[in-house]
Protein backbone atom coordinates (compact mmCIF):
# COMPACT_ATOMS: atom_id res chain seq x y z
CA UNK A 1 0.00 0.00 0.00
CA UNK A 2 2.87 2.32 0.77
CA UNK A 3 4.27 1.89 -2.76
CA UNK A 4 0.89 2.69 -4.29
CA UNK A 5 0.68 5.93 -2.30
CA UNK A 6 4.07 7.04 -3.60
CA UNK A 7 2.94 6.17 -7.11
CA UNK A 8 -0.15 8.36 -6.77
CA UNK A 9 2.05 11.26 -5.77
CA UNK A 10 4.28 10.58 -8.75
CA UNK A 11 1.38 10.56 -11.22
CA UNK A 12 0.02 13.78 -9.77
CA UNK A 13 3.49 15.28 -10.12
CA UNK A 14 3.27 14.71 -13.86
CA UNK A 15 0.98 17.72 -13.97
CA UNK A 16 3.80 20.04 -12.95
CA UNK A 17 6.11 18.52 -15.54
CA UNK A 18 3.50 19.06 -18.24
CA UNK A 19 3.13 22.70 -17.32
CA UNK A 20 6.90 23.09 -17.40
CA UNK A 21 6.92 21.63 -20.91
CA UNK A 22 4.30 24.13 -22.04
CA UNK A 23 1.40 21.73 -22.62
CA UNK A 24 -1.93 23.42 -22.06
CA UNK A 25 -5.03 21.68 -20.80
CA UNK A 26 -7.12 22.31 -23.90
CA UNK A 27 -4.66 22.05 -26.78
CA UNK A 28 -6.62 20.48 -29.63
CA UNK A 29 -5.04 20.89 -33.04
CA UNK A 30 -7.86 19.81 -35.36
CA UNK A 31 -9.25 22.91 -37.04
CA UNK A 32 -11.46 21.63 -39.87
CA UNK A 33 -15.24 21.62 -39.50
CA UNK A 34 -15.74 17.86 -39.73
CA UNK A 35 -16.52 15.91 -36.57
CA UNK A 36 -13.73 13.93 -34.92
CA UNK A 37 -15.06 11.61 -32.24
CA UNK A 38 -12.00 9.60 -31.18
CA UNK A 39 -8.89 11.06 -32.82
CA UNK A 40 -8.10 14.62 -31.73
CA UNK A 41 -4.44 15.05 -32.78
CA UNK A 42 -3.38 15.99 -29.26
CA UNK A 43 0.41 16.36 -29.03
CA UNK A 44 0.74 14.25 -25.88
CA UNK A 45 -0.22 10.93 -24.34
CA UNK A 46 -1.88 8.04 -26.12
CA UNK A 47 -3.27 10.45 -28.72
CA UNK A 48 0.15 11.39 -30.09
CA UNK A 49 1.05 7.68 -30.26
CA UNK A 50 -2.05 6.80 -32.25
CA UNK A 51 -1.46 5.73 -35.85
CA UNK A 52 -2.35 2.72 -38.03
CA UNK A 53 0.88 0.80 -37.32
CA UNK A 54 0.40 1.26 -33.57
CA UNK A 55 -3.10 -0.22 -33.94
CA UNK A 56 -1.83 -3.21 -35.94
CA UNK A 57 1.04 -4.01 -33.57
CA UNK A 58 -0.79 -3.49 -30.28
CA UNK A 59 -3.87 -5.31 -31.54
CA UNK A 60 -2.20 -7.98 -33.64
CA UNK A 61 0.18 -9.08 -30.88
CA UNK A 62 -1.92 -8.20 -27.83
CA UNK A 63 -2.50 -11.85 -26.94
CA UNK A 64 1.23 -12.16 -26.16
CA UNK A 65 0.53 -10.35 -22.88
CA UNK A 66 -0.55 -13.76 -21.58
CA UNK A 67 2.71 -15.65 -20.88
CA UNK A 68 1.10 -19.10 -21.09
CA UNK A 69 -0.29 -18.36 -24.57
CA UNK A 70 3.16 -17.96 -26.07
CA UNK A 71 4.78 -20.70 -28.12
CA UNK A 72 7.72 -22.27 -26.31
CA UNK A 73 9.49 -22.51 -29.67
CA UNK A 74 9.22 -18.85 -30.70
CA UNK A 75 8.40 -16.92 -27.55
CA UNK A 76 7.68 -13.29 -28.41
CA UNK A 77 10.27 -13.22 -31.19
CA UNK A 78 7.74 -11.98 -33.73
CA UNK A 79 10.21 -11.81 -36.64
CA UNK A 80 10.64 -15.60 -36.42
CA UNK A 81 6.95 -16.50 -36.61
CA UNK A 82 5.89 -18.69 -39.60
CA UNK A 83 3.03 -16.38 -40.57
CA UNK A 84 2.18 -18.16 -43.84
CA UNK A 85 1.81 -21.54 -42.18
CA UNK A 86 -0.18 -20.12 -39.26
CA UNK A 87 -2.38 -18.13 -41.65
CA UNK A 88 -3.25 -21.28 -43.60
CA UNK A 89 -4.40 -22.93 -40.39
CA UNK A 90 -6.74 -20.03 -39.61
CA UNK A 91 -8.07 -20.07 -43.19
CA UNK A 92 -9.16 -23.69 -42.76
CA UNK A 93 -11.95 -22.48 -40.47
CA UNK A 94 -12.59 -18.94 -41.74
CA UNK A 95 -12.63 -20.07 -45.37
CA UNK A 96 -15.18 -22.83 -44.70
CA UNK A 97 -17.61 -21.31 -42.15
CA UNK A 98 -20.66 -23.56 -42.73
CA UNK A 99 -18.67 -26.78 -42.60
CA UNK A 100 -16.83 -25.59 -39.49
CA UNK A 101 -20.03 -24.67 -37.60
CA UNK A 102 -21.73 -27.88 -38.68
CA UNK A 103 -18.91 -29.86 -37.12
CA UNK A 104 -18.74 -27.66 -34.02
CA UNK A 105 -22.52 -27.55 -33.50
CA UNK A 106 -24.88 -24.66 -34.29
CA UNK A 107 -26.52 -24.53 -30.87
CA UNK A 108 -23.16 -24.49 -29.13
CA UNK A 109 -21.88 -21.82 -31.53
CA UNK A 110 -24.90 -19.57 -30.95
CA UNK A 111 -24.95 -19.89 -27.15
CA UNK A 112 -21.20 -19.51 -26.56
CA UNK A 113 -20.01 -17.20 -29.33
CA UNK A 114 -22.96 -15.09 -30.50
CA UNK A 115 -25.38 -14.33 -27.67
CA UNK A 116 -25.09 -14.08 -23.87
CA UNK A 117 -27.41 -17.02 -23.28
CA UNK A 118 -25.31 -18.62 -20.55
CA UNK A 119 -23.48 -17.37 -17.46
CA UNK A 120 -21.35 -20.50 -17.38
CA UNK A 121 -17.71 -19.41 -17.23
CA UNK A 122 -16.90 -22.17 -19.73
CA UNK A 123 -19.26 -20.66 -22.30
CA UNK A 124 -18.55 -16.94 -22.18
CA UNK A 125 -16.59 -16.49 -25.40
CA UNK A 126 -19.18 -13.82 -26.30
CA UNK A 127 -17.67 -11.46 -23.67
CA UNK A 128 -14.51 -10.51 -25.64
CA UNK A 129 -16.56 -10.65 -28.85
CA UNK A 130 -18.86 -7.84 -27.72
CA UNK A 131 -16.42 -5.71 -25.74
CA UNK A 132 -13.18 -6.09 -27.69
CA UNK A 133 -14.29 -6.84 -31.24
CA UNK A 134 -17.49 -4.79 -31.49
CA UNK A 135 -16.79 -1.84 -29.18
CA UNK A 136 -12.98 -1.83 -29.21
CA UNK A 137 -12.68 -2.77 -32.87
CA UNK A 138 -15.38 -0.29 -33.82
CA UNK A 139 -13.61 2.52 -31.98
CA UNK A 140 -10.36 1.70 -33.80
CA UNK A 141 -12.12 1.64 -37.15
CA UNK A 142 -13.54 5.13 -36.65
CA UNK A 143 -10.43 6.59 -34.96
CA UNK A 144 -8.21 5.25 -37.75
CA UNK A 145 -10.52 6.71 -40.39
CA UNK A 146 -10.25 10.06 -38.58
CA UNK A 147 -6.46 9.69 -38.47
CA UNK A 148 -6.27 9.16 -42.24
CA UNK A 149 -8.67 12.05 -42.85
CA UNK A 150 -6.67 14.41 -40.63
CA UNK A 151 -3.44 13.47 -42.42
CA UNK A 152 -4.88 14.25 -45.83
CA UNK A 153 -5.47 10.78 -47.28
CA UNK A 154 -8.13 10.42 -49.94
CA UNK A 155 -10.78 7.75 -49.20
CA UNK A 156 -9.88 7.57 -45.48
CA UNK A 157 -12.61 5.02 -44.78
CA UNK A 158 -11.10 2.58 -47.27
CA UNK A 159 -7.67 3.06 -45.73
CA UNK A 160 -9.18 2.35 -42.32
CA UNK A 161 -10.91 -0.80 -43.58
CA UNK A 162 -7.58 -2.03 -44.95
CA UNK A 163 -5.91 -1.33 -41.61
CA UNK A 164 -8.65 -3.20 -39.74
CA UNK A 165 -8.34 -6.22 -42.04
CA UNK A 166 -4.59 -6.39 -41.41
CA UNK A 167 -4.98 -5.86 -37.66
CA UNK A 168 -7.76 -8.42 -37.15
CA UNK A 169 -6.20 -11.05 -39.40
CA UNK A 170 -2.83 -10.73 -37.65
CA UNK A 171 -4.54 -10.95 -34.25
CA UNK A 172 -6.26 -14.23 -35.13
CA UNK A 173 -3.12 -15.72 -36.70
CA UNK A 174 -0.97 -14.92 -33.65
CA UNK A 175 -3.67 -16.02 -31.21
CA UNK A 176 -4.09 -19.38 -32.95
CA UNK A 177 -0.30 -19.88 -32.98
CA UNK A 178 -0.46 -22.64 -35.60
CA UNK A 179 -2.99 -24.80 -33.76
CA UNK A 180 -4.76 -27.22 -36.13
CA UNK A 181 -7.71 -28.20 -33.92
CA UNK A 182 -11.23 -27.19 -34.92
CA UNK A 183 -12.23 -23.78 -33.57
CA UNK A 184 -14.97 -21.25 -34.31
CA UNK A 185 -13.37 -18.33 -32.46
CA UNK A 186 -11.66 -16.91 -35.55
CA UNK A 187 -14.78 -17.37 -37.63
CA UNK A 188 -16.96 -15.47 -35.15
CA UNK A 189 -14.38 -12.69 -34.78
CA UNK A 190 -13.46 -12.12 -38.42
CA UNK A 191 -16.78 -12.78 -40.16
CA UNK A 192 -19.28 -11.47 -37.60
CA UNK A 193 -18.11 -9.28 -34.74
CA UNK A 194 -15.31 -7.31 -36.43
CA UNK A 195 -17.59 -6.28 -39.35
CA UNK A 196 -20.45 -5.48 -36.93
CA UNK A 197 -18.16 -3.13 -35.01
CA UNK A 198 -17.18 -1.31 -38.21
CA UNK A 199 -20.79 -0.96 -39.36
CA UNK A 200 -21.92 0.38 -35.97
CA UNK A 201 -19.11 2.90 -35.62
CA UNK A 202 -19.60 4.14 -39.18
CA UNK A 203 -22.74 5.74 -37.73
CA UNK A 204 -22.26 9.20 -36.23
CA UNK A 205 -24.99 8.66 -33.65
CA UNK A 206 -23.26 5.56 -32.26
CA UNK A 207 -19.92 7.37 -32.15
CA UNK A 208 -21.47 10.39 -30.47
CA UNK A 209 -23.01 8.22 -27.76
CA UNK A 210 -19.76 6.41 -26.97
CA UNK A 211 -17.48 9.45 -27.24
CA UNK A 212 -19.68 12.06 -25.52
CA UNK A 213 -21.89 10.09 -23.13
CA UNK A 214 -19.40 7.38 -22.12
CA UNK A 215 -16.13 9.22 -22.91
CA UNK A 216 -14.80 6.10 -24.63
CA UNK A 217 -11.12 6.33 -25.58
CA UNK A 218 -8.19 4.14 -26.56
CA UNK A 219 -5.42 3.84 -23.94
CA UNK A 220 -3.07 1.29 -25.49
CA UNK A 221 0.52 0.40 -24.66
CA UNK A 222 3.88 1.42 -26.14
CA UNK A 223 5.30 -1.66 -27.92
CA UNK A 224 9.05 -2.13 -28.21
CA UNK A 225 11.55 -4.73 -29.44
CA UNK A 226 13.85 -6.03 -26.72
CA UNK A 227 17.38 -5.55 -28.05
CA UNK A 228 18.69 -8.15 -25.62
CA UNK A 229 16.60 -11.10 -26.83
CA UNK A 230 14.41 -10.01 -29.77
CA UNK A 231 11.12 -10.24 -27.85
CA UNK A 232 8.24 -7.84 -28.37
CA UNK A 233 7.57 -6.06 -25.08
CA UNK A 234 4.83 -3.86 -23.60
CA UNK A 235 2.20 -4.54 -26.28
CA UNK A 236 -1.56 -4.51 -25.81
CA UNK A 237 -4.77 -2.66 -26.58
CA UNK A 238 -6.84 -1.15 -23.81
CA UNK A 239 -9.90 1.05 -23.65
CA UNK A 240 -11.45 3.36 -21.09
CA UNK A 241 -14.97 4.65 -20.52
CA UNK A 242 -16.03 7.21 -17.92
CA UNK A 243 -19.54 8.11 -16.83
CA UNK A 244 -20.02 11.25 -14.69
CA UNK A 245 -22.00 10.76 -11.49
CA UNK A 246 -21.94 14.34 -10.17
CA UNK A 247 -23.44 17.45 -11.74
CA UNK A 248 -20.05 19.17 -12.03
CA UNK A 249 -18.68 16.04 -13.79
CA UNK A 250 -15.69 15.89 -11.46
CA UNK A 251 -16.45 12.38 -10.19
CA UNK A 252 -16.88 9.56 -12.69
CA UNK A 253 -17.40 5.85 -12.66
CA UNK A 254 -14.74 4.30 -14.86
CA UNK A 255 -14.02 1.00 -16.59
CA UNK A 256 -10.70 0.04 -18.16
CA UNK A 257 -10.77 -3.05 -20.35
CA UNK A 258 -8.75 -5.12 -22.80
CA UNK A 259 -7.24 -8.42 -21.68
CA UNK A 260 -8.38 -7.35 -18.25
CA UNK A 261 -11.50 -5.73 -16.87
CA UNK A 262 -11.13 -3.14 -14.13
CA UNK A 263 -13.62 -0.70 -12.64
CA UNK A 264 -13.20 2.21 -10.29
CA UNK A 265 -13.50 5.95 -9.91
CA UNK A 266 -12.02 8.85 -11.86
CA UNK A 267 -11.68 12.33 -10.37
CA UNK A 268 -11.15 15.54 -12.33
CA UNK A 269 -8.94 17.55 -10.02
CA UNK A 270 -8.26 20.40 -12.46
CA UNK A 271 -9.51 21.34 -15.91
CA UNK A 272 -9.19 18.29 -18.17
CA UNK A 273 -6.92 16.42 -15.74
CA UNK A 274 -8.14 13.15 -14.24
CA UNK A 275 -6.67 10.78 -11.68
CA UNK A 276 -8.28 7.31 -11.72
CA UNK A 277 -8.09 4.30 -9.39
CA UNK A 278 -9.31 0.89 -10.57
CA UNK A 279 -9.26 -2.77 -9.67
CA UNK A 280 -10.48 -5.97 -11.26
CA UNK A 281 -9.44 -9.13 -13.05
CA UNK A 282 -6.73 -9.97 -15.57
CA UNK A 283 -6.56 -12.94 -17.94
CA UNK A 284 -3.40 -14.76 -16.87
CA UNK A 285 -3.91 -17.91 -18.93
CA UNK A 286 -6.03 -19.43 -21.71
CA UNK A 287 -6.93 -23.10 -21.25
CA UNK A 288 -8.88 -25.51 -23.43
CA UNK A 289 -12.31 -26.38 -22.07
CA UNK A 290 -12.21 -29.95 -23.40
CA UNK A 291 -8.61 -30.68 -24.43
CA UNK A 292 -7.80 -33.60 -26.65
CA UNK A 293 -11.16 -33.83 -28.39
CA UNK A 294 -10.09 -32.44 -31.76
CA UNK A 295 -11.85 -29.13 -31.04
CA UNK A 296 -10.38 -26.02 -29.49
CA UNK A 297 -12.46 -23.76 -27.27
CA UNK A 298 -10.57 -21.54 -24.84
CA UNK A 299 -11.58 -19.89 -21.60
CA UNK A 300 -9.69 -17.33 -19.59
CA UNK A 301 -8.17 -18.02 -16.17
CA UNK A 302 -8.37 -14.86 -14.11
CA UNK A 303 -6.25 -13.21 -11.44
CA UNK A 304 -6.33 -9.76 -9.85
CA UNK A 305 -4.99 -6.46 -11.13
CA UNK A 306 -5.14 -2.87 -9.84
CA UNK A 307 -4.32 0.29 -11.75
CA UNK A 308 -3.69 4.01 -11.35
CA UNK A 309 -4.11 6.31 -14.36
CA UNK A 310 -3.41 9.97 -15.03
CA UNK A 311 -4.85 11.56 -18.17
CA UNK A 312 -5.31 14.95 -19.76
CA UNK A 313 -8.34 15.46 -22.02
CA UNK A 314 -8.85 11.67 -22.05
CA UNK A 315 -5.35 11.12 -23.49
CA UNK A 316 -3.43 8.87 -21.09
CA UNK A 317 -0.18 10.35 -19.77
CA UNK A 318 0.89 7.83 -17.15
CA UNK A 319 -0.27 4.49 -15.79
CA UNK A 320 0.82 2.05 -13.14
CA UNK A 321 -0.69 -1.45 -13.06
CA UNK A 322 0.11 -4.15 -10.51
CA UNK A 323 -1.03 -7.76 -10.84
CA UNK A 324 -0.40 -11.31 -9.65
CA UNK A 325 1.34 -12.30 -12.93
CA UNK A 326 5.03 -12.65 -12.12
CA UNK A 327 6.37 -11.58 -15.52
CA UNK A 328 4.46 -8.28 -15.43
CA UNK A 329 3.71 -7.87 -11.76
CA UNK A 330 4.45 -4.16 -12.11
CA UNK A 331 3.91 -2.27 -15.37
CA UNK A 332 4.62 1.46 -15.50
CA UNK A 333 4.08 3.55 -18.63
CA UNK A 334 4.98 7.23 -19.05
CA UNK A 335 3.67 8.59 -22.34
CA UNK A 336 5.03 11.36 -24.59
CA UNK A 337 4.43 14.83 -23.25
CA UNK A 338 5.43 14.14 -19.65
CA UNK A 339 9.23 14.02 -19.89
CA UNK A 340 11.40 15.78 -22.43
CA UNK A 341 14.83 14.87 -23.83
CA UNK A 342 16.23 17.83 -25.71
CA UNK A 343 13.83 18.74 -28.47
CA UNK A 344 11.49 15.77 -28.27
CA UNK A 345 9.39 13.94 -25.71
CA UNK A 346 9.47 10.12 -25.89
CA UNK A 347 7.50 7.59 -23.90
CA UNK A 348 9.03 5.24 -21.35
CA UNK A 349 8.00 2.00 -19.70
CA UNK A 350 9.22 -0.34 -16.98
CA UNK A 351 7.82 -3.82 -16.33
CA UNK A 352 8.69 -6.95 -14.41
CA UNK A 353 9.10 -8.20 -10.88
CA UNK A 354 12.56 -9.38 -9.80
CA UNK A 355 13.80 -9.08 -13.39
CA UNK A 356 12.97 -5.92 -15.27
CA UNK A 357 12.53 -4.61 -18.80
CA UNK A 358 12.92 -0.91 -19.50
CA UNK A 359 11.95 0.67 -22.81
CA UNK A 360 11.72 3.87 -24.82
CA UNK A 361 9.04 4.66 -27.38
CA UNK A 362 8.82 7.45 -29.94
CA UNK A 363 5.51 8.11 -31.65
CA UNK A 364 6.88 8.35 -35.22
CA UNK A 365 8.23 4.75 -35.17
CA UNK A 366 6.09 1.58 -35.21
CA UNK A 367 7.98 0.10 -32.23
CA UNK A 368 10.42 1.41 -29.67
CA UNK A 369 13.50 -0.18 -28.14
CA UNK A 370 13.78 -2.07 -24.87
CA UNK A 371 16.38 -3.88 -22.79
CA UNK A 372 16.17 -6.43 -19.99
CA UNK A 373 15.66 -10.02 -18.82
Amino acid sequence: MRKINYSVLFLMGCSGILQANGINDNQVFISDSRTYFFYHALPYGTQVNYNPMNVIINGGYGILQIPQSISTEYGRKIFDYPYTEWGENVWQTVGHPIETINEFGWRRFITTELFPLTLNMQGNQWVPNYFLHVIGGGLHFRATEEWFRFHGFSAPRMWSIGTMVAYHALSEIVENHGNEDLTVDHLADLLIFDPVGMVLFANDGVCRFFSEKLNLAEWSMQPAINLANGNLENMGQFYVAKYPVTSNRRWNLMVHFGLHGMAGVSHQWSEGRFLSLTGGFLVEDLVEIEPGGGERTLRGVLTWRVGIFYDLNNSLLASLMVSNVAENRVRLNIYPGVLRLGGFSPGFFLSGDQEWVVGLYVSFLPVGGAWGR
